[in-house]
C-alpha cells in the first residue's frame, strides 16, 4: 500500500515537471507572468475575485503593457493599451468565444457549436431591432408605457392611503430595481408573470459573477446549489409563457428562430436562451439606474441642469387615467435631452467595467503600440479590463470625479479608451436600448419625484467580486426617502 501510494505521489510529481516544462516552452517566454498576487494552483483567482482592478493596475504597473495571469485552469496573455486591444479586435484570428460563455454562464448545451447558423440569425435580429430607429422606437415606447403605468398605480396607491405627501424610506437600489424590473420585462417579453421570474433573477443575478470564472464544476454545484438551481428555474419558467401577449416584435421573432429549429432545439434548450436575453435585459441596466441616479442627486449643478432639461424637451405624461396608448416618450425627445445622455455616459465610465476576452485561432505575431513585437500561438487567451482604461488619468483627466457634461455632444463610440459595452463585432448588441431605458428611468424618477438622501457625501463602494462583468452594484444599498410630486 505504501509503495503504491509513494507511485502515484511520483508519477504525479513526475507530470507536474512535464506540464511546466510543455508550458514554458510552449509559450513566448517574452511575455512575464505576474507573480505578484500569484498563489500555487490557484493563480491570481483570489486577488481577481477581491479586487481586480487594484490587481490589474498593479501588474501593469510591474510588468508593462502585457503580462500573463492565471485563474485557476485558466491564463490570460493580459492587454493594458486599449490602442493594442482595438487591433487585436480587428484581427481575424482573434475570436470572442461566445458560445463557450454561454455554456458556462447559462448551461447550454454543447450542440450549439454545432449549429452556428443560430448565432448568424441571431445577430440579424440584432441589427433588426436593436440598431436602428425603427426597431428600437415601438420598444422604447413599450417601456415608456410601461413605466409609467406602474408609477401611476404607485402614486395612486399612496393617494388612497391619503399619504401622498409623506415621505417613504426605502433603498435608492431597491428603488431602481423595483421602478425597472417589471416595465423592461413587460415591455420586451409581455403580459407574463413577473414576480415568479424576480424571485429566481434576485438570487441568479446576486452571484452571477462567479458563472463568469473558469470554476470547476463541482464549485457550482457544491457551494452555488441555490444559485444554480435559480438559473434552471427561470429556464423551466419560460415553458408557461410560450406565447405571451403584448411581446415585443423583438421577442417574438426571436420566438419564431427558436421554433425553426425544433428539430434540435428543445423547449428546455430555448429556455435557457431566453435566460440569458432576461439577464442581459436587466443584469446591468438596474445598478445603472442606480449609480446614475446616485450621481446626480448628489450634485447640485447636475441635478438643476438635467431637471431644466427634462422639463423643457420631454412633454409632461399625467399619472392619472389619461389614455395611455398616449402617453409615451419618444426616442427623439429622449435624444434631446444631452445632458442627462452624457451624466449616463459619464456614470458607466465611473462603474462599468468590462473583462473583454479573445481566442487565438491560429499562430500569430502582434506588433504592440510600444514596438515590443509578441507571439500569441493558437488556443491561448488574451483579455483587456475596460476599468483601468475607464480610471487612466492621460485619457480622462480627473478620472475619479464625476463630471456630468464630460460627454456633452460626444460619439462615445470613439472616445478612446472608452469601451464600457466591449467592442468590435461582439460589442454589446443592446447598448443602445439599455441607455434609452437607463434614461427614461432616471427622467421619469427626476421628473415625478422628489428625493432626500442622508449621506450624499460617502460613494458606496461597487461590489468588487462583482467588477468586471459589466456595471457592479453597490457592496450595501443606500437609504434613501421618496415621496410622489403633487
Amino acid at each position: 500500500m505504501i509503495i503504491l501510494i509513494e507511485s502515484v505521489i511520483l508519477l504525479s510529481i513526475v507530470l507536474l515537471l512535464i506540464y511546466y516544462f510543455y508550458w514554458k516552452t510552449n509559450e513566448d517566454l517574452s511575455i512575464p507572468y505576474a507573480t505578484y498576487g500569484s498563489y500555487p494552483i490557484v493563480g491570481h483567482l483570489f486577488g481577481f475575485i477581491r479586487d481586480r482592478t487594484k490587481l490589474l493596475i498593479e501588474c501593469r504597473q510591474r510588468y508593462g503593457s502585457f503580462f500573463r495571469i492565471k485563474l485557476v485552469n485558466q491564463r490570460f496573455i493580459m492587454i493594458s493599451s486599449h490602442i493594442d486591444w482595438m487591433k487585436i479586435v480587428k484581427n481575424s484570428a482573434f475570436q470572442f468565444m461566445g458560445i463557450e460563455l454561454g455554456i458556462k454562464i447559462f448551461g447550454f448545451s454543447s450542440i450549439i457549436q454545432h449549429h452556428s447558423e443560430l448565432d448568424v440569425e441571431t445577430h440579424r435580429l440584432y441589427i433588426q431591432h436593436l440598431k436602428n430607429r425603427d426597431g428600437l422606437h415601438p420598444m422604447v415606447v413599450e417601456f415608456v408605457r410601461r413605466m409609467r403605468n406602474l408609477m401611476k398605480t404607485g402614486k395612486e396607491s399612496f393617494e388612497n392611503n391619503h399619504s401622498t405627501s409623506k415621505w417613504t424610506s426605502t433603498g435608492l437600489l431597491e428603488l431602481s430595481h423595483r421602478m425597472l424590473f417589471q416595465p423592461s420585462t413587460l415591455a420586451l417579453f409581455g403580459d407574463i408573470n413577473t414576480s415568479v421570474l424576480e424571485k429566481h433573477f434576485r438570487l441568479f443575478d446576486d452571484k452571477f459573477h462567479y458563472f463568469y470564472l473558469p470554476l470547476p464544476q463541482w464549485f457550482y454545484s457544491g457551494f452555488l446549489s441555490k444559485e444554480s438551481n435559480a438559473r434552471s428555474q427561470l429556464s423551466q419558467s419560460w415553458q408557461y409563457n410560450l406565447d405571451p401577449t403584448n411581446a415585443s416584435m423583438f421577442y417574438q421573432d426571436r420566438l419564431e428562430l427558436y421554433a425553426n429549429h425544433s428539430e434540435w432545439l428543445s423547449d428546455e434548450e430555448s429556455g435557457k436562451y431566453k435566460t440569458a436575453f432576461f439577464w442581459a435585459s436587466l443584469g446591468n441596466t438596474i445598478p445603472g439606474v442606480f449609480w446614475s441616479l446616485f450621481y446626480i442627486l448628489r450634485d447640485p449643478k447636475a441635478l438643476v441642469t438635467i431637471q431644466e432639461e427634462i422639463n423643457t424637451h420631454l412633454p409632461f405624461i399625467p399619472l392619472d387615467n389619461t389614455d395611455s396608448q398616449s402617453a409615451y416618450w419618444t426616442p427623439e425627445q429622449l435624444d434631446s435631452c444631452i445632458y442627462l445622455e452624457s451624466a449616463i455616459n459619464e456614470t458607466i465610465r465611473l462603474v462599468g467595467a468590462i473583462f473583454m476576452t479573445r481566442k487565438c485561432c491560429r499562430d500569430t505575431q502582434i506588433t504592440l503600440e510600444d514596438g515590443h513585437k509578441i507571439n500569441i500561438k493558437a488556443g491561448e487567451d488574451l483579455a483587456w479590463y475596460g476599468g483601468a482604461s475607464h480610471i487612466d488619468e492621460n485619457l480622462f483627466p480627473h478620472a475619479t470625479q464625476f463630471i456630468f457634461d464630460r460627454f456633452l455632444n460626444k460619439k462615445v463610440e470613439t472616445v478612446p479608451g472608452y469601451m464600457p459595452f466591449g467592442g468590435g463585432k461582439s460589442i454589446c448588441p443592446g447598448r443602445f436600448f439599455v441607455r434609452y431605458e437607463i434614461k427614461t428611468c432616471v427622467a421619469m424618477l427626476l421628473r415625478y419625484m422628489e428625493y432626500k438622501l442622508d449621506d450624499i457625501q460617502t460613494i458606496p463602494n461597487q461590489k468588487l467580486s462583482r467588477i468586471g462583468v459589466g456595471i457592479a452594484p453597490p457592496n450595501h444599498d443606500i437609504p434613501i426617502m421618496y415621496r410622489y410630486k403633487i
